[in-house]
């Protein structure tokens, strides 16, 4: 993959390949996570997509790229590690396979800058009331429907209660209280300060040649005067500290949902970082791993059990689904698992079979245009390097040594358990926690 830097700072990295028959198109920018700006930031790119000023509506957007072909253009919105990132795909057929002396690239990069540049608005030059209050309305049920999740309820619960005072604390698409404030005229100042002060990186994977394409991106991003500012980045960890336990009741639960957080030192692009993520696979990644095999099948304590890492924060954490009265013993078997791994307990099995798990995975992103820029994209801001076939390399040169100095330099932070109401408390739920 080529890099450059274009006038105004707006990056640009180019992969031609006739690998596909398209030519993906996306373009990230990205701010520090922040309380009061989140919920304007989530609801930026969707209500975007709704239309620019040549093309105002969701009707004539879809004519536009029907007319391109079958073009898409879709909005993302993600949280990583403490930023948001914005971005826009666009998808379009490579000249080679469309009728003689076609080409929709050109067209579709210009549908896709005006999206960000030249959004439809009002004669205010605010985003349009309509579109924000129907965006607004999705965000509200998106954050309501956490209570319909109870696993990815709790699961925020563990985060926020973590991660209190910390940026990575807030959900990636805001908060209830803060949407209220959210209209148009916010809205567009947002989109200006984002567009003027953000990282703005494009990428494009597929059917295209490099020369045409970046005429083409240079064009249709030219920002002159255009000053990025420094974002803050991932903060540091506070000092150790005694794990705090949390026990929520709720409701009209079948079963409870036992979380935990464990804290490392160790990230993306930092030395011993394959190590730790070879070892969070073997811990709970995939259906070999201890937590599947020892603690849901050789002891039936779980309906199901796993491990993550948050490789740009440096988080670890163990869900399980389980029974109530079975919480304590769930989670001294869970963390026994751990211990194991930190004494040095992985057979070659669950090393050979986590690191072909691993090579699948990041095999699988060199067939997937999106998967490749997100992960060049991600790896590179959060500072790592190299390709889906560096990490093949690097996850194979994992050892059993490693793997236990990596675990070795995990701690336990926070246990959250949401539970049923206790006999008695029926028609009350607690919205808080409590101490364990």
């Amino acid at each position: 993959m080529t890099r450059e830097e274009l006038p105004g700072g707006v990056r640009l990295h180019l992969a031609p390949t006739r690998k596909f028959k398209t030519a993906t198109v996306k373009v990230f920018l990205r701010c520090d996570l922040e309380p009061k700006v989140a919920t304007e930031v989530a609801a930026l790119p969707f209500i975007l997509r709704r239309g620019t000023e040549r093309v105002p509506t969701l009707r004539g957007l879809s004519r536009r790229l029907e007319e391109l072909y079958g073009a898409s253009l879709e909005p993302h919105l993600d949280k990583v590690g403490e930023q948001q990132v914005l971005s826009f795909s666009l998808r379009v057929l490579g000249e080679r396979f469309l009728p003689k002396g076609g080409s929709v690239l050109a067209e579709g990069i210009e549908l896709l800058s005006d999206l960000i540049l030249r959004p439809a608005r009002d004669e205010q030059g605010h985003l349009r009331a309509e579109e924000v209050a129907q965006e607004k309305v999705k965000i509200q049920r998106r954050i309501e429907g956490l209570l319909n999740d109870k696993g990815s309820y709790a699961a925020e619960k563990l985060i926020s209660t973590m991660c209190a005072g910390e940026p990575y604390s807030v959900f990636e698409f805001g908060s209830l209280e803060d949407l209220p404030g959210v209209d148009g005229a916010s809205l567009e100042a947002r989109r200006r300060a984002l567009v003027e002060r953000s990282p703005i990186d494009v990428y494009a994977v597929g059917a295209f040649e490099p020369d045409q394409l970046r005429e083409l991106v240079a064009q249709a991003f030219l920002l002159p005067g255009r000053e990025p500012t420094p974002l803050r980045g991932t903060t540091g960890h506070p000092p150790p500290r005694e794990v705090r336990e949390v026990t929520e009741r709720m409701g009209g639960l079948s079963q409870s949902k036992l979380c935990m957080g464990l804290r490392t030192d160790l990230r993306v692009g930092d030395e011993g970082f394959w190590d730790l993520l070879v070892a969070t696979g073997v811990l709970g990644g995939f259906p070999h791993s201890k937590l599947f095999r020892n603690v849901r099948e050789a002891e039936g304590l779980c309906y199901h059990a796993s491990a993550s890492l948050e490789r740009y924060k440096g988080l670890m954490f163990m869900f399980a689904g389980i029974d109530a009265e079975n919480a304590e013993k769930t989670r001294d078997m869970c963390l026994a698992q751990l211990e194991a791994i930190r004494q040095g307990e992985v057979s070659a099995d669950e090393l050979d079979n986590t690191v072909a798990a691993f090579r699948q995975a990041y095999r699988g992103i060199l067939d997937r245009p999106t998967s490749l820029m997100n992960f060049d994209y991600l790896m590179s801001v959060h500072g790592g390097s190299g390709t889906p076939e560096d990490a093949i390399a690097a996850v194979a040169g994992v050892t059993r040594e490693g793997i236990q100095a990596a675990a070795q330099r995990v701690r336990l932070d926070t246990v959250y358990l949401l539970a049923p109401e206790e006999t008695g408390e029926a028609g009350e739920s607690s919205g808080g926690g409590e101490a364990a």
